[in-house]
């Protein structure tokens, strides 16, 4: 009697404890994006430490305005904190005061690490320069899978690495897919598969991606739909080739409204999109990045400052925005959005 009372009492915290251990699982096992306004609880913030300008290369001219094109070979591969020392520590303070805020609003933040000088070498033989403000492109999280994108412009590729010890720590035991696309052909033709997170945006199983010709390719459409299978619908959105990426010109705020230069879209919008109330936001403004916003949640919305008439437009639909000063980050091309890519953002069915 006493030996199968311990026994049972034995097997009761066998159970107990393993219970608990699938708790611990499951909390690990909850990586995972599928809607843009689902509410943010893990996400990389990209770094402006170890800028260095980029150079120019035939392989990349048709990407940068042409008014940048004599200054890039001039000052391609040379630190802009020796360059523009005042610019570059407002770029990293601007960033880390990003970081303050999301911290504040509960959201655990983790940073990339400056490249070595290894990473750094990588590829400046196509072309020098080096940055990790926008960690929004070099990964993409959609559903519980992680995948190392393709980039267009060669000097970006070695933003990679350090995101890679951020993720492989994170997904381990995990039931997270990782998977790295094909690396771009060495003569970056036009039509090599491409995929840049900036460009793709999440609808539940609907997945929106921008082919403005100077970032994602129709033939990256091809692979990301061929790699997440027959449950998601990859649409392409074609955007003006005035535009570099989707979310230059559109953001998700929640079900049913959104941010959008109408003026940069080529063409219908999808199907699904058709019927959302979107707050039009002009071409100067979209090349001011009056559109790429941080979604917290349904309900609250990080914009840059300088975007008042934008931010009143938002408000004016019950929307809650923080506004952040974040102008100097935008002179690099990017702002909000490009400047993270989330990790973990739970709920935010239609």
């Amino acid at each position: 009697m006493i030996r199968w009372y311990v026994g049972c009492v034995l097997i009761g915290l066998l159970l107990s404890n393993a219970a608990r251990a699938g708790e611990g699982e499951l909390v690990k096992k909850s990586i995972g994006v599928d809607y843009e306004w689902g509410t943010l609880k893990e996400v990389v913030v990209g770094i402006g430490d170890g800028l260095v300008m980029p150079g120019l290369s035939d392989k990349v001219d048709f990407i940068y305005d042409k008014t940048y094109l004599e200054a890039m070979k001039k000052t391609g591969g040379k630190p802009a904190i020796e360059l523009e020392p005042e610019n570059t520590r407002a770029v990293i303070a601007q960033i880390n005061g990003l970081v303050k805020v999301l911290e504040d609003q509960g959201v655990t933040v983790y940073r990339p690490r400056v490249l070595n000088p290894t990473e750094h070498d990588y590829l400046t033989n196509v072309q020098e320069g080096q940055m990790q403000i926008y960690a929004r492109d070099p990964m993409l999280v959609i559903g519980n899978n992680v995948i190392e994108t393709s980039l267009k412009v060669p000097m970006r590729a070695k933003e990679k690495f350090p995101l890679r010890e951020i993720i492989r720590k994170r997904i381990k035991d995990t039931d997270a897919r990782y998977v790295a696309m094909p690396s771009p052909n060495p003569n970056y033709e036009e039509d090599g598969i491409y995929i840049e997170g900036g460009d793709v945006l999440l609808n539940g199983k609907n997945i929106y991606v921008g082919h403005s010709g100077k970032g994602s390719s129709l033939e990256g459409i091809e692979w990301l739909q061929n790699y997440l299978g027959p449950d998601y619908l990859v649409q392409e959105v074609k955007v003006s080739s005035d535009f570099e990426h989707l979310d230059c010109i559109m953001a998700l705020l929640k079900p049913g409204l959104g941010l959008l230069c109408k003026d940069a879209l080529v063409g219908e919008l999808p199907e699904s999109l058709k019927d959302w109330d979107f707050i039009n936001v002009t071409v100067e403004e979209a090349k001011r990045l009056g559109a790429n916003a941080l979604v917290l949640n349904d309900s609250t919305v990080i914009m840059d400052t300088q975007h008042q008439r934008i931010i009143e437009e938002v408000r004016k639909r019950g929307h809650h925005v923080i506004e952040v000063p974040y102008d100097k980050v935008a002179t690099w091309g990017g702002a909000f959005r490009c400047s993270h890519h989330p990790l973990v953002r739970e709920g935010g069915s239609e």
